[in-house]
């Protein structure tokens, strides 16, 4: 007998991530499996359109194209009929107007009272993922929220929370990686040996973060920064009559784009100097330690997937929901726009299919009350049932030989054998190849004041900035396809050996199952043009 499915009846959920896409897999396998669960509450903030129209969190839940109306429920859908699942959605799902950047969540007193009053597990996937996030939005998500969290959950009568982090929290480390519970003050430098005098205190390094923060604001509005937004403004409309408002629109867009670069480089760099891949993984750990130091006796669970990909076979193989981190890659290599990228072809690129996450996060529901520690459990395959990058450019390769993207006019994209070169190679390639030409025509054409070329200047500043992006991009995504990381899962391992068969079969974490040329030809790539790129 099931020991997963009868835990979860008239249990009561609040998930926040809930429109993301790991959030709305556990949705989708709560409400399918265990039908007779007490209610879900799902974290959506209001969304306010360009109109000014203020986007309910109930609208959002039952009209948008990510929320009830998305693939994941398809299945289920045509399963029970259109009215059964909507009448089961409307019964156990209720939209929650919060806010994980705001003080008790940006609820009103009224829901917060029932909320904690009622709720017995929290499961928290709400993160920004973006690898270059600006240092003052990646900690406000990714740090400040899961405190924010643990404030909720232990305002709750008898609540546990599993959190959602990742595997990277380890940083620049290599070989294998153990699932260590974090300690609130230590950094990755300190376990690569290299923290060389770094005095770390996670308050103080918050409270640092913030300050300096304040400080870019600050000096983004100096009248020295407005003037040379002006200039560079002045240059850029030559010719042009320009009213004040839009001026004055495209010194504050100017403004906010020298602040945003001035967060990211600061977020790479103290990363950087503390360990950490980026501003992602920095803020991320930081969140995992902020967890540790404040929960006090609050049962806590930490799941640390790698990198997620399509399902492998629930709600149906190949499900997927917007681009993923190694979806970028395949689709412009399909489509014949990248022959290269600096990666090293032997490292353990790992992939985790997301309905094993889903399956991880319901599967540890049971025993979180039992553990007296925070446990951490890596949801990866590396160790178990490695795949190295090189493998799977390989199978990414034959599957466009056999089954190439078309171009515009119909005809079949061919690709070429993936080449390896060095981070150095590959900026120097882009920068004289593509980046010195683009910018010496843009050049000659500003100079040109002819309408007729008003188009092509808009192209050209388009690709200017296309191009500086795939450096930036190059930079972060470089870091994770050259690193050698074998992440131990022995806590998944032994939550899957001590299931019973019915929750083996329908709550399954047994990574060795995973064959990673079906997985990659025959599940992936279908469900990734069949799901994003249409």
């Amino acid at each position: 007998m099931s020991q997963i499915i009868p835990f979860l009846k008239r249990k009561v959920f609040f998930i926040t991530g809930a429109t993301g896409f790991l959030g709305k897999g556990v949705v989708e396998k709560i409400l399918r499996h265990a039908p007779d669960v007490g209610r879900i509450y799902l974290m959506i903030r209001p969304r306010v359109r360009s109109s000014g129209r203020v986007v309910s969190a109930v609208e959002r839940l039952e009209r948008e194209a990510n929320t009830l109306k998305a693939n994941v429920f398809a299945s289920l859908r045509k399963a029970l009929g259109d009215e059964p699942f909507m009448a089961l959605a409307r019964e156990k799902l209720v939209a929650v107007s919060s806010d994980l950047t705001q003080d008790r969540l940006g609820m009103d007193e009224a829901t917060y009272n029932i909320l904690t009053n009622e709720v017995d597990i929290i499961i928290n996937s709400a993160a920004t993922v973006v690898f270059d996030e600006p240092l003052d939005v990646a900690l406000i998500q990714n740090t400040l929220g899961p405190k924010r969290i643990v404030e909720f959950a232990r305002a709750c009568r008898n609540a546990s929370l599993v959190h959602v982090s990742t595997a990277y929290v380890s940083g620049l480390q290599t070989g294998k990686i153990e699932e260590r519970t974090p300690e609130p003050n230590a950094t990755a430098a300190q376990m690569l040996g290299t923290s060389a005098g770094v005095d770390f205190d996670l308050d103080r390094e918050i409270e640092a973060i913030q300050a300096h923060c304040a400080e870019v604001e600050r000096a983004s509005h100096e009248p020295v920064r407005l003037a040379e937004f002006d200039r560079i403004l002045v240059k850029q409309d030559r010719g042009k009559r320009v009213t004040e408002l839009r001026r004055t629109h495209q010194v504050e867009a100017l403004r906010l784009r020298w602040k945003r670069e001035q967060l990211v480089a600061r977020g790479s760099e103290r990363a950087r100097e503390l360990g950490w891949h980026d501003s992602y993984t920095f803020t991320k750990a930081m969140g995992e330690r902020m967890i540790v130091k404040t929960r006090g006796d609050l049962p806590v669970v930490i799941v640390r997937p790698s990198v997620i990909e399509s399902s492998l076979s629930d709600p149906e193989p190949g499900w997927l929901d917007g681009l993923k981190v190694a979806d970028p890659l395949i689709a412009h290599y399909g489509k014949g726009r990248l022959v290269d990228f600096p990666a090293q072809p032997d490292v353990i690129f790992d992939v985790i299919p997301v309905d094993v996450i889903v399956n991880v996060i319901l599967g540890v529901l049971p025993t979180v009350k039992a553990e007296p520690d925070v446990k951490v459990y890596h949801v990866c395959t590396g160790d178990r049932n490695p795949m190295v990058l090189g493998e799977m450019v390989r199978l990414v390769y034959e599957y466009f030989l056999k089954t190439p993207m078309l171009d515009r006019k119909g005809r079949p994209i061919l690709v070429k054998a993936w080449k390896y070169p060095s981070l150095e190679s590959f900026h120097r390639k882009l920068k004289y190849r593509y980046q010195v030409p683009v910018k010496m025509v843009k050049w000659v054409v500003e100079r040109v004041s002819s309408g007729r070329l008003s188009k092509m200047k808009r192209r050209l500043t388009l690709l200017d900035a296309t191009l500086e992006n795939a450096r930036a991009l190059s930079q972060i995504y470089s870091t994770y396809v050259q690193l050698s990381c074998e992440f131990q899962t022995g806590h998944m391992q032994a939550l899957f050996a001590g299931m019973d068969a019915e929750d083996r079969e329908k709550f399954s974490c047994d990574v060795s199952r995973i064959d990673w040329p079906t997985y990659i030809q025959d599940i992936h790539i279908p469900g990734l043009k069949r799901n994003v790129l249409k």
